[in-house]
């Protein structure tokens, strides 16, 4: 029997919102498992047989018929300091430096949560495309080597672009200009 991912979901939003009147800061480990039972939810009602794995694997979800590895990676609306403060983005990891496996998954779901946990948006990438991200080298996470990150706004984008050009790479730039072609695209998965 499948696990009821809409009920656990509103579990984990209750008590984000119980543990927020003592401790807004929430574990990264809780942001990254309901976004993996977000994206559970999703392919179990478009039909797909799915198993958690949990990154027990080397990936979070199999697609069991099609025999497909999907990576999952949740992210806040956040500043982590790299850009100027007032510029807000979503951010996901692609790929470590010391990562020697290329080819860990088949499609990456990149998922955007607002604070409260709700209303996630779903970026789908191909091995591929996800891979097109340039490197980057960001002091401050040295171990990053691919990510993608995007932006709040068109406004924060551009400002995020204009001081640190070489930290947004030319393909997160066209995601960025191009986020439909990217959105919920769960065609993707064949």
């Amino acid at each position: 029997m499948n696990p009821n991912y809409k009920k656990t979901i509103k579990c984990i939003i209750n008590f984000k919102r119980d543990i927020d009147k003592f401790d807004p800061k929430i574990s990264h480990k809780l942001i990254e498992y309901i976004g993996e039972l977000y994206v559970l939810y999703e392919l179990e009602k478009k039909g797909f047989s799915v198993k958690h794995k949990g990154g027990q694997a080397g990936f979070d979800i199999l697609i069991e018929k099609l025999n497909k590895k999907v990576e999952v990676r949740t992210s806040l609306l956040k500043n982590e300091g790299i850009y100027p403060k007032n510029v807000k983005y979503y951010g996901w990891r692609v790929k470590d430096r010391n990562q020697k496996k290329e080819r860990k998954f088949d499609i990456m779901v990149d998922v955007s949560l607002n604070d409260r946990f709700t209303k996630p948006k779903f970026y789908i990438f191909t091995q591929k495309e996800a891979y097109s991200v340039g490197n980057v080298n960001i002091n401050r996470f040295k171990r990053v080597q691919k990510k993608i990150h995007l932006f709040e706004t068109l406004e924060a984008y551009k400002l995020a672009v204009k001081s640190k050009p070489v930290l947004v790479t030319k393909f997160e730039r066209y995601i960025n200009n191009n986020q439909k072609e990217f959105l919920n695209k769960w065609a993707k998965i064949k």
